[in-house]
């Protein structure tokens, strides 16, 4: 499939930001997660700030008012479909009196995603209800129209 440049960007920034790169992955061979896999974390997270109320005037990527926030929802997505695979492929076996645990990532995986989850849920309410109110009455002071970082999460 074909990605525009700017939904390549994004995905590259999204791939960056989880560090699934097929050089830092030293547990398996090449990327966790494929190109429309992180294209649909991205599309899922436009779709979960399209549908959080308060409701606002429907986005799209290309017009997404928060970069940082559209990379952290695509990776909460992202981390908890992979702690479903790990939970789907979890197996133990034992031989010898060794036990082996195969695919046992997904407790990591979902404690990442709650890490994530509540700090993004926050942040997207409270940009949100600042948006709002600026569409209702003009500029509202917010951190967020503030500090609009560069195109980089460090």
């Amino acid at each position: 499939m074909s990605h525009t440049d700017f939904e390549q960007r994004l995905i590259d920034r999204l791939r960056r930001y989880l560090r699934d790169d097929s050089v830092l992955n030293t547990l398996i061979t090449g990327e966790e997660s494929s190109d429309e896999q992180l294209l649909d974390a991205l599309d899922d997270s436009v779709d979960d700030w399209n549908t959080t109320p308060p409701p606002l005037a429907p986005i799209r990527l290309d017009t997404h008012p928060s970069r940082r926030l559209l990379i952290r929802g695509a990776a909460i997505e992202i981390l908890g479909s992979a702690g479903i695979l790990q939970s789907r492929n979890r197996l133990d076996y034992s031989d010898g009196g060794v036990t082996v645990r195969v695919s046992d990532k997904a407790p990591d995986y979902q404690a990442w995603a709650e890490k994530l989850i509540n700090d993004y849920e926050r942040k997207k309410l409270e940009f949100k209800k600042a948006l709002n109110l600026a569409q209702a009455y003009g500029d509202v002071p917010s951190e967020y129209f503030f500090d609009r970082r560069a195109d980089r999460d460090t």
